[in-house]
């Protein structure tokens, strides 16, 4: 029978920075979300001087400053480009692998001796070919390879769950809070019952646990029993909706700073849309400020002929801002929600097309690849006007080294 593998990145951020910046290995380093407001990754030193997760970057400036913490803005144009060269390694080793993350992998090994051996191998190629740290677990289900690849990455990189007696002295030393699919609520429902470690849960009688967590709980139960209930997808789930949002580095005040942003935000969902071969019937604008001290958020979407035509969807966003638009308000947040999503490839014709969506698409697929050549923004529409009134405050972000061509190291051999 195959193995579940799941390859896990350590610390995902944090090792994507080090991978070009070798002077921060052995060093505190923290990842700060949009502008700079919360840690959301940090590196095994920063956890050790109690660096909490999601922690206010203002509440631990002291001990950032104590201890010479180095603190970097989010860069996610490079983690999610260091995502898809992790995926091309381990593509080398598996025939599908499943993306559960930006930072996590399923994949299966075929049924042998050597399946350690395999994993210190695909985890040994991926250091070398992406620079970046990851562990692997090993397991005859998706649940307890998850278990396994987070219990790895304290014992050298790679853990076989395979052996079920060692499977079950972890299971009883793992709190039951700790398991992939139960979170504190669903801790509550089996504390009842007695249940505190994951070993204690897989004892539970069936009957009890569906009456708990029901039937998603008695498949996660059978998972930890080493019985698969979980299968490998081998293609991502459909997509519902296509959202991009951004919190603003200072307050916005004008009507034009807020189109403007909108502007751009429903040009980039309308390139993922056209990435993933999907048209949007519905566009979506959101606002938020605050009031009383409070956080508000308000909204309002249209109707449209399903399409992925950026012009389109700017012009419609810029119409919504227009609407909903108060004088005076400090706005804080702006979005853009694409839904009604179909296929592109299905969308029928208009009955009286000139050519112009023809003409529209060919000059979409043009941005779209020179953008991908030259970096992100390289080329824009004219509804995408530059301002710097509603961009994120992202004081230490580290250029995109993999993706735009003036960011590219420079090496110099030694004479």
């Amino acid at each position: 029978m195959p193995a579940f593998a799941l390859v896990d990145c350590n610390n995902f951020f944090v090792s994507c920075e080090r991978a070009f910046r070798p002077e921060l290995e052995g060093r505190p380093v923290v990842v700060l979300s949009n502008n700079d407001g919360c840690v959301i990754s940090r590196s095994e030193e920063a956890k050790a001087l109690g660096v909490g997760m999601a922690a206010p970057f203002f509440e631990i400036r002291a001990l950032v400053a104590e201890h010479g913490i180095v603190s970097l803005s989010a860069n996610h144009e490079l983690y999610v480009d260091m995502s898809r060269r992790v995926s091309a390694v381990l593509s080398r080793h598996a025939p599908v692998v499943e993306n559960y993350s930006v930072d996590e992998s399923f994949l299966t090994f075929p049924d042998d001796t050597l399946l350690e051996e395999r994993a210190r191998a695909l985890r040994a190629e991926v250091r070398r070919w992406t620079g970046l740290p990851v562990a692997v677990g090993l397991a005859p289900t998706k649940a307890l390879a998850k278990l396994g690849s987070d219990k790895a990455k304290k014992l050298g990189g790679v853990l076989s769950l395979l052996d079920p007696v060692l499977r079950e002295q972890l299971l009883d030393e793992t709190p039951v809070t700790h398991i992939w699919g139960i979170a504190k609520r669903s801790a509550l429902r089996l504390a009842p019952y007695g249940v505190r470690t994951a070993g204690d849960f897989t004892r539970m009688r069936d009957a009890q646990i569906q009456s708990a967590l029901g039937i998603g709980g008695l498949k996660l139960a059978h998972e930890l029993r080493g019985i698969s209930c979980l299968t490998l997808a081998d293609a991502p789930a459909a997509r519902q909706s296509v959202t991009v949002s951004r919190s603003f580095g200072k307050p916005v005040y004008s009507l034009d700073a807020l189109q403007s942003a909108l502007g751009t935000f429903a040009a980039r969902a309308a390139e993922r849309a056209r990435r993933h071969g999907l048209r949007a019937g519905e566009l979506g604008v959101h606002f938020g400020w605050r009031e009383d001290d409070r956080p508000v958020m308000d909204g309002e979407s249209v109707r449209l002929s399903p399409t992925n035509d950026s012009p389109t969807l700017i012009r419609a966003a810029k119409a919504l801002a227009d609407k909903l638009f108060v004088e005076g308000r400090a706005y804080k947040k702006a979005g853009i929600v694409l839904g009604g999503l179909e296929a592109a490839d299905t969308a029928q014709s208009e009955f009286f097309d000139d050519g112009s969506v023809e003409k529209s698409a060919r000059l979409s697929k043009t941005v779209d690849r020179l953008n991908a050549a030259l970096g992100a923004g390289a080329l824009r529409y004219g509804g995408e006007k530059s301002s710097t009134a509603w961009g994120s405050r992202c004081e230490s972000r580290s250029p995109c080294w993999t993706t735009r061509w003036e960011d590219l190291k420079a090496v110099r051999a030694a004479v």
